[in-house]
Parts: C-alpha cells; structure tokens; sequence
C-alpha cells in the first residue's frame, strides 16, 4: 500500500489555487450577507428606537465585504484589472465604515451618562466624503503616488477601528455594543493583518507566496468571524424573545 497522499500531484496548481481563491471570496461574500441578514431583522424586531445611526454603519462596512467578496470572484474568473481595485477599495471602505460604526456605538448611550465626542456628526461625513473623493482620483489616475495614499488610508482606519472597538467593547461592558463588538473586533484585525501584510511586501520585498499564504488563511478567518457575528446577534435576539416567551413565564408572578 502506497504512503503517498491520494491528491500529491494529481491536478493541475494553477487550477488548485483558483479554485481556492473563489471559495475564500466566496465565503467572505455568503458570511457577510448572512451578518448583513440578521442586523437588519435585529435593528427592525429588536433594538430600541435612537440607535439606528450606529448601525447604520455596520451595515455599509458588512456590504463592502460582500462587494469584496463578489468582486473578488468576479476578478479571478474574468482577470479584470478594474475589478481588482474594486475589491482593494471595498477593503479600504470595511475598514473606515467598522471604525465609524464602533465609534459611533462607543460614544452612544455611555453608562456614565457623557458621550465624550469631541467632533460633531456631521464631520463623520466629511471623513468619508474625503475617503471616496481621495479613491476615485487614485483609481482614475492609477499613478505611482496613488499608492501611498491608499496605504495611508488603510493603516489610518485600521488604528482607528482597533482604538474605537477597544474602547467599545470596556464603555458598554454587559451590553449589545459590547457582544458584537467582541465577535467583530477580530475580522477587522484579521484584515488589519491582510492588509499590513500586503503593504510590507513592497517595503521590505516579501516572498508573494508569503503574502498569499496570509491572505488565504486571513480571508477564511475574516468569513469565520463574520459569521460568528451573525450568530451573536442572533443571540442577542433569542435572548430578548426569551424574556415575553410565555412558556418561560407562565404562571411566575413577581413577588
């Protein structure tokens, strides 16, 4: 009986790793529309009213993974450059929109009773204003010096959305901010690590199949997170159901 592994040399690399980046992108695009699912039935059926602004930007930064995801798909059947930067600029606004929105939930509704911004709102706005605007002349001029600037930005919302989901997870200790956050928080280290990764390959000359292999298992762990997060707030629903569910409270009385 032979020892040697029953799939060694029998198919074709070039084959093996397109088939694998489809199933990585493909489990990014199916995770995040599942999460994108359940926070929309959770926002309608179960959150209280005023907290619709906070999750309003989770859900741009859960559609930008699915744009990612598809576009990803898209890019490696057709070999699209255009599509490849698509996919770049959905990991660049996931990153930003997971920042606002742990921002925006760290600052609402603080126990202490002081919400502690320092900017208004509607400088929220303008961050994005100027993310979209500084993509769009990177993807239109497609120069040397466009690159940087991109790489500013990732590392910038990256810091950004750490700091804010630490805070967030330590304010709202106990709470619905704080669950998510936790199941969130490593899917956007995981493309924090993707994506320092990719930039140091071209400062310090890493091997691409060291950049790959990251990517590879990053992405898978970004779908599993994702994932986790929609089973959290499902949850997080079962929980609130629970307490008007007649058939735990039949025949309890309060005093």
């Amino acid at each position: 009986m032979s020892a040697t592994a029953p799939f060694v040399n029998g198919g074709d690399p070039a084959g093996t790793i397109l088939v694998t980046r489809l199933l990585a992108h493909a489990s990014i695009a199916v995770a995040a529309a599942i999460l994108l699912v359940f926070l929309a039935v959770y926002v309608r059926r179960v959150l209280a009213e005023g907290f619709d602004y906070e999750w309003g930007y989770l859900a741009v930064a859960i559609g930008a993974a699915i744009v990612y995801g598809v576009a990803g798909i898209a890019t490696d059947l057709t070999g699209r450059v255009w599509l490849a930067v698509f996919a770049e600029g959905a990991v660049l606004f996931f990153i930003l929109f997971i920042a606002l929105g742990l921002r925006a939930m760290y600052h609402a509704d603080r126990p202490d009773g002081a919400s502690g911004r320092l900017l208004p709102v509607w400088v929220d706005g303008l961050v994005v204003v100027g993310f979209v605007a500084a993509w769009w002349i990177g993807y239109v001029a497609a120069d040397a010096w466009t690159r940087p600037v991109v790489a500013v930005g990732w590392i910038g919302a990256s810091i950004w959305a750490i700091f804010y989901g630490v805070r967030t997870t330590r304010a709202h200790e106990g709470t619905t901010f704080s669950a998510i956050t936790r199941h969130l928080l490593p899917a956007t280290v995981c493309v924090v690590g993707i994506v320092v990764t990719d930039l140091a390959s071209g400062v310090v000359g890493l091997d691409r199949s060291v950049v790959d292999a990251v990517w590879l298992v990053g992405t898978v762990l970004v779908a599993a997170f994702l994932f986790n997060t929609a089973v959290a707030i499902r949850q997080q629903e079962g929980e609130v159901e629970r307490m008007f569910d007649r058939t735990t409270w039949r025949q309890q009385r309060l005093d």
